[in-house]
């Protein structure tokens, strides 16, 4: 597996995502950025992999079916599922009523 190390210069509330997906061939990359580097759009993942030789951003595009798992940080997911958990509380409460 390739592991890539993005830099990242993360605050605590924002916290990271790494993607782990094929490459060509048989190879496996895994690669961790902040939070706010990565997206799913279009059946893709995109996330920031680099600079290029101008200080720009390069961004790397991975088909989703080339991905095995995207993690990101517990807090995200804390706050995420506490969300829908009061949302379905208060569901319940309206059909008490």
């Amino acid at each position: 597996m390739v592991e890539i190390d993005t830099d990242t210069e993360t605050e605590p509330e924002l916290g990271t995502a790494t993607i782990v997906y094929e490459l060509p061939g048989e190879d496996v990359e895994r690669v961790t950025v902040d939070n706010d580097r990565i997206a799913y759009f279009q059946d893709h993942w995109l996330f920031a992999y680099g600079t290029d030789e101008d200080g720009n951003d390069v961004v790397r595009r991975v088909p989703k079916a080339r991905v095995h798992f995207v993690e990101r940080s517990v807090e995200e997911v804390t706050e995420t599922f506490e969300s829908g958990l009061e949302k379905a509380k208060a569901k319940l409460e309206e059909l008490r009523d």
